[in-house]
This record gives structure tokens, sequence and C-alpha cells, in this order.
């Protein structure tokens, strides 16, 4: 009993380390961009248990354009990214408009930055430019704290994905430029080895794994922590290839887990679990050891994200390695785990609003745009603008840029609960101590429970 006890503790530890990671990842931090994902103190409450398909929002006042000229006086800005990272745009916003004071506060991602939001607007005293966050966005369209920004012209260079994240019916309440992405990085040199070609659809990817196996090479390296990234690329090439706003409907009780995940969950089973390459060894390992696995040629595939690309070529760089997505069945497109960035928002109130609209102007602009991926490392989602980016993600870049990325968490109503219980779920699925079906009844249970909580 004790036992299962600790089991339990180390497991809902290791979730919150991991969901504050992802959704981290999904909005950056300064510190160390361009390596790691950021370290959080607190799991964030994405979407703060509100379901935004359900928000009615305040119609935002409609912008009056500046003419550029004689502007002046304070603009206000309140980042959660840090002066370094900000520095090259405020610089080149003052070298066209010299007599506009910049007053940048700066509150670190995620647990920081939301407390010192919601102090500010509650109290009268948020900045003239904010950052909307997945953990905020609902306040800001709920309570029309943000103009329309539909007079970007970025606007219309956005991926689809990063145009909607922050817009509803029409009316965009901030603007994001960048995002991450997650997929499969494979071992390009081990795979022909074997006389396997790169995979370029399910039953050729599967197929590679059985003839790896058969070799007796290890084809998957997973951990304690992401057992279920390929179920969240079966969820997406199944369910959300086919109804983008699935899981808002699960928050509003016209469908459960069950219709959306039940043949992600029952793949993940006939893809991993039955074959092995998926079992208990991933419960004793950790992210970073099955990283080194990979770089050291242990394991021909892994979870790989954008950042822990700079890892690995430290570890081997001589590793011929590459990207696929998560392939569906057939008929069905393919797809990336990730999300896009934090947006920018306009105050309503702004105090000095001509000068607020005159910045996000010139931070949407090209030039400086390219100044901000410089600085962040992030993948811009913008078209039309070259960057640097590794040439092992640039294979999946397309996918990123039409909208083919998804993250669950961001959309569940209760993310930190159903993602603990989804994670104690699998473990227990690999230890033999419940059946797989028994996974999607337990997250809509606990839906369910904390619904009913929320109503009490």
């Amino acid at each position: 009993m004790k036992k299962n006890i600790f089991r339990i503790l180390s497991l809902v530890i290791i979730f919150a380390l991991l969901f504050s990671v992802m959704v981290g990842c999904a909005n950056g931090d300064d510190e160390n961009v361009t390596t790691d994902p950021p370290a959080v103190d607190d799991p964030p409450a994405v979407n703060d248990d509100d379901d935004d398909d359900d928000v009615i929002a305040v119609e935002p006042p409609v912008a009056e354009l500046p003419d550029g000229e004689g502007l002046s006086g304070t603009l206000s800005i309140l980042s959660w990214h840090n002066e370094m990272t900000m520095q090259p745009i405020l610089d080149g916003f003052n070298a066209i408009h010299p007599d506009v004071e910049i007053d940048l506060i700066f509150a670190p991602p995620i647990h920081d930055y939301i407390q010192q939001f919601r102090m500010m607007s509650a109290t009268g005293t948020l900045p003239d430019i904010f950052v909307t966050a997945m953990e905020n966005r609902t306040e800001v369209i709920e309570q029309g704290l943000a103009i329309d920004l539909s007079f970007l012209p970025v606007i219309e260079r956005l991926s689809d994905a990063n145009r909607e994240a922050y817009s509803r019916d029409g009316i965009v309440y901030a603007v994001t430029f960048d995002g991450w992405i997650a997929g499969v990085f494979y071992n390009r040199a081990l795979l022909a080895e074997h006389g396997i070609s790169t995979p370029t659809n399910r039953t050729e990817y599967v197929a590679a794994m059985a003839t790896l196996r058969e070799n007796g090479v290890e084809p998957w390296g997973f951990s304690s922590t992401n057992l279920h990234d390929p179920i969240q690329g079966f969820l997406a090439t199944e369910t959300i290839a086919n109804n983008r706003a699935y899981h808002a409907m699960v928050n509003d009780g016209e469908l459960t887990f069950a219709d959306g995940w039940t043949d992600p969950v029952n793949l993940w089973v006939t893809d991993y679990l039955e074959p092995g390459n998926i079992n208990a060894e991933a419960l004793g390992l950790t992210s970073d050891q099955v990283v080194e696995m990979f770089a050291f040629e242990e394991v021909a595939f892994i979870m790989g994200a954008t950042w822990i690309v700079p890892t690995i070529d430290d570890l081997n760089p001589d590793l011929d390695y590459g990207m696929i997505p998560w392939f569906g069945t057939d008929g069905h497109t393919e797809w990336l785990t990730g999300a896009p960035g934090v947006g920018w928002s306009i105050n309503a109130e702004a105090q000095n609003m001509a000068a607020a609209i005159a910045f996000m102007e010139y931070f949407s602009s090209d030039a400086a745009l390219a100044l901000f991926q410089d600085a962040t490392g992030g993948l811009l989602a913008v078209e039309g603008i070259d960057f640097p980016i590794h040439p092992v993600i640039a294979e999946q870049f397309p996918l990123f840029l039409t909208g083919n990325i998804y993250l669950p968490a961001i959309e569940w109503r209760h993310s930190d609960a159903i993602g603990r219980e989804l994670m104690l779920a699998l473990h227990d699925v690999i230890l033999g101590n419940i059946t797989p079906d028994q996974i999607v009844i337990n997250m809509d249970n606990t839906h369910v429970e904390l619904d009913a909580a929320l109503s009490d």
C-alpha cells in the first residue's frame, strides 16, 4: 500500500513538471529559449477552468490609426519577455519615434506574469500593451480588455493556428508571431543500415519499427513522462483533423473524451504497446536519459522538439538524424504536437493609444520580427520572413505554417487534473493494473466530477 502511495505521488510530481514545461514551451521564456524549455514553479491553470467558446466577448473599441508623426509621452508594456530580449525591439521603435519613453514591466512566465496581469487589471493599472497567453485569454476576451488588431497587415500572413489562437468571432484580441513544434526524431543512418527508407506514412512507420525490432535494435526511447505523446499525435490525425472544436465540445458537454480519445488510445495500443515499442523500461527513464540514448544511437526514434536539438548536436555533432510527423491512418493528414506562442494585446483603455498602435505596427513589421526571432529563437509563423532554422526542424516546418499542430492540454477545462489522470492511467496500463479502455473512462469520470464541483 505504501509503495502505491509513493508511486502515485511521484507520478503527480512528474506530471506537474512535464505539464509546466509543455505549456511553457507554447509560451516562451527568455532565459534559455534557444536551448531548453522554460522552467516554472507551478503548473499553470490553463484556461482557468473556463471554456473560451462559452465566453460572451465584450465588443472592443475600433482603433483610430495614428499618422505616426509627433508621437510622445510614455508607452507602458507588460511583458514576460525580459529586457534583454525586448531591447532590440524597443530600440528599433525609438529610432522611429524618439520622443516616446518606454516603460517595460517584466514579469516572468507563467505564474508570476499571470498574477501581475490580474493585479494590474483589477486595479485599473494595466499597461498600454500586455501579453495575452492561454492562461489569461478568457479574461481578455470576456472583459473586453483589448482592442481589435485586425487592422495589422501581418494578420493575413499568419498561420491559421496563430491567427485564430487569440481571436473570437473575427476579432483579434492578441497577435502571436511564433510558436514551437514537436514530432518524431529518427536516426537516418540507423534506418538505412537496416534497409529502411524514411517513413512517409503510418504503414511504413509501423513496418520500420517492426524491422528494427526483428534486427535487435530498440525502435523507441520513451521516458516516464512522455508515454502519452503518440496518443496526442493520433488525437490530432484522427479527431482534431476532422473537428478542431472537439475539445470545446467536450467542455460544453456535447461530446466526451471517449468520443475522441478511444480510437487514438486503441492505435497507441496496436502500434506501440502490443509490439513492445513502449514497455515498463520507460517508467524508469528520464527525458534527459532518453535524449542521450538517441544521441548515442541506442534507439532509432524519440519524441523530438525544437528545444532538444542543441543538446543532441552537442552530445553527437556527427549524428545523422531527421524529423517526421505523427502519421495517422490512411486518408488522414500529418500533424505535429505544438502550439502558437503568446500574443500581444493593446489595452482597450490605453493611456497612450496612439503610441501603442504605432508600436504594434512596428513590432509586426518584418524588420522587428527578425529581431524578435533572433532574440528568442522561436519559429516565426509569418509567411515571407526568412530566419535561421535548424535543418532537422526545417523538415516539418511547413506543417507549422499550415497550422497542423496541436496540444490538447491547452484546450482542456481541467488541464492539470485530466493530465494527471491520463499519466497515471498510462502507467497503470503498462504495469498491468488496468486495461487500456479504462484510460478514457477515467478521464471522463474526472471531467464530470470536476464540472460538478464547479457548479456546487
